[in-house]
C-alpha cells in the first residue's frame, strides 16, 4: 500500500513539473542547427514591403534591420514554445540529450550545410556514418524534433499587433517614426 501511494505521488509530481520551453533554449538550439539566420532572412522581406523603412539612410536600415530581426528572431522562438506546449521543458531536455550526442552533433552538421547551401556557401562534409543517420532519423520521428519543427509551420502568422510591436522597437531603439498599418 505505502509503495503504491509513493508511486502515485511520483507520478503527481512528475506530472506537475511539466512547463514550457523557455524561449532561449529554443534560440539556443537554433543557433546549434544553423537556424539562426531565419530571422534575417525574414527581415530583408518585410523591410522591401514598408516604403518609409526603405527610404531611410544606411545607419537608419542598419537599426532598422536589427530590431526587425530581433523581433523575429523572438517570434520564431515563441512560435516553437507554442507548439511544443506544456510539456515543451521535457522535449527540451531531450533535444539537450540528443544533441550531445554524436548524432546530435551530425544532424547539427547537416542543418548548417544545408543552410550554408541555401545561401549559396560552400558545400560542407557532414561525416555521418549510416549509425548516425539511423540515430538522426530515429531522433526525427519524435515528438522533441516534430513539435519543434512544427514551430516552423506554414500556419505560424505574425501575432495581429507585430506593426504595433515592431513601431515602438523603431521608435524607441532608433528614434524612426513609423505607422503601425504599414506593417501587415
Amino acid at each position: 500500500m505505502r509503495a503504491g501511494v509513493l508511486l502515485a505521488g511520483l507520478l503527481l509530481a512528475t506530472g506537475a513539473s511539466a512547463a514550457p520551453a523557455d524561449p532561449a533554449e529554443i534560440g539556443g538550439i537554433m543557433r546549434q542547427l544553423g537556424m539562426d539566420g531565419l530571422a534575417g532572412d525574414a527581415t530583408g522581406g518585410l523591410i522591401a514591403q514598408v516604403p518609409d523603412l526603405q527610404a531611410l539612410d544606411g545607419a537608419g536600415k542598419a537599426c532598422a534591420s536589427a530590431q526587425v530581426s530581433a523581433l523575429m528572431a523572438a517570434q520564431f522562438q515563441q512560435s516553437v514554445v507554442d507548439s511544443m506546449g506544456a510539456d515543451g521543458d521535457r522535449l527540451i531536455a531531450d533535444w539537450k540529450r540528443f544533441m550531445a550526442t554524436e548524432a546530435g552533433a551530425g544532424m547539427a552538421r547537416t542543418f548548417q550545410a544545408t543552410a550554408a547551401a541555401m545561401a549559396g556557401g560552400p558545400a560542407m562534409e557532414t561525416g555521418l556514418d549510416e549509425a548516425g543517420k539511423a540515430e538522426i532519423a530515429a531522433f526525427m520521428g519524435t515528438s522533441a524534433f516534430q513539435r519543434f519543427m512544427d514551430g516552423f509551420g506554414d500556419d505560424n502568422v505574425l501575432p495581429e499587433d507585430i506593426g504595433q510591436r515592431l513601431a515602438e522597437s523603431l521608435q524607441r531603439e532608433c528614434g524612426i517614426e513609423l505607422d503601425p498599418g504599414q506593417i501587415s
